[in-house]
């Protein structure tokens, strides 16, 4: 015959843990969720130049001068300083203002800028020439010219800019010139970057 059910004994003591079981097999790629809504447009950054390609756009100067009615047929007329700001850029001049040449019989006279007390050789030299040739009479004709050019190969600092008329390269007579008569001459100096190669 079975006897009675005992009494529950006391818990015994807890045994060691067993090695770690092997790992279980990966489950499958959930779904892609929706997309979340696009962020506010951000603030535009500051434009950042290297100082290498930086090109000084605002560094220019102009000379300017009325009624000096300038008679001389040869020698400088005006200079102008100008610093030069960096080594590797160009320098673009003009002249703005009246010219004339006098005299009978193929007369001429050239304008001409000269850098530091030199004409450019980068790559060539920034000129004007005005002819006068009339068979009868001297006509004495004064009006507004203008001419203009780049020079390169210009050390970096300071410039000097001048404005000189002289003899033509092609022998004809020394005429009577004028440079300013009764109105506004300007040289006009700029830095420019190198041009294209």
């Amino acid at each position: 015959m079975l006897g009675q059910k005992g009494e529950k004994g006391n818990e015994g003591p807890r045994g060691k843990s067993g090695p770690p079981g092997i790992m279980g097999i990966k489950g499958a790629r959930g779904t892609v969720g929706d997309q979340g809504i696009k962020g506010d447009k951000g603030e535009k950054g500051e434009s950042v130049t290297s100082p290498s390609s930086a090109v000084p756009q605002t560094n220019w100067k102009q000379c300017v001068w009325k009624n000096l009615n300038d008679e001389r047929d040869s020698g400088k007329i005006k200079d102008c300083s100008f610093n030069k700001s960096q080594s590797d850029t160009a320098i673009k001049v003009s002249f703005q203002g009246n010219m004339r040449v006098y005299g009978s019989s193929s007369k001429c006279n050239r304008w001409f800028f000269k850098f530091n007390g030199n004409e450019c050789s980068g790559p060539m030299t920034i000129e004007a020439v005005v002819y006068n040739s009339w068979p009868s009479g001297s006509p004495e004709l004064l009006h507004h010219r203008s001419f203009e050019g780049y020079c390169e190969n210009i050390t970096q600092g300071t410039v000097s800019v001048e404005l000189w008329v002289g003899s033509c390269p092609s022998g004809d007579t020394l005429g009577n010139a004028y440079t300013g008569w009764e109105s506004v001459s300007r040289i006009m100096i700029e830095e420019v970057s190198r041009p294209q190669s």
